[in-house]
């Protein structure tokens, strides 16, 4: 049984060192870490727009002025909120390590292959550059 986990092991390193398969794992490794860096920046944007939410309603319970654009901002927060909660909550409840991040990245890349925006819009550039888009993703199969 010894031999034979060491069998499989010698395999999985030798196949995982050609340099094709080391190209594609180390391709893969990219995007997980320009996809982490994103989702830390989304986070960190809408936990600032939350607080500017909790002061717009601290702010309306108190039966003070709230201007238009307070209240458009507002109203995008809330539905911000509820995107986030309708889908991060739910796959962070797996209780599986890392299995719910996976999930949602997932996720999100293909729904936003079809245009379809999973989370709120704090969590996706200005411009779609590295995103995976119909237009990426025709890109990429034309320069194979």
């Amino acid at each position: 049984m010894n031999t034979f986990r060491k069998k499989i092991i010698a395999y999985l390193l030798s196949l995982f060192t050609l340099p094709r398969v080391k190209e594609v794992v180390a391709g893969y490794a990219r995007v997980f870490m320009g996809d982490a860096s994103r989702y830390s920046t989304g986070i960190k944007v809408e936990a600032t727009q939350g607080k500017e939410t909790f002061t717009i309603l601290t702010k309306y319970i108190k039966k003070e002025k709230i201007t238009r654009e307070e209240k458009n901002k507002f109203k995008r927060q809330v539905v911000d909120i509820l995107k986030s909660s309708g889908v991060v909550v739910p796959l962070m409840l797996i209780p599986l390590p890392f299995v719910g991040t996976i999930l949602l990245i997932i996720m999100d890349h293909l729904l936003l292959s079809m245009n379809i925006q999973l989370l709120p819009a704090s969590f996706y550039p200005k411009e779609k550059k590295d995103l995976l888009t119909p237009e990426g993703i025709e890109n990429d199969l034309k320069k194979k």
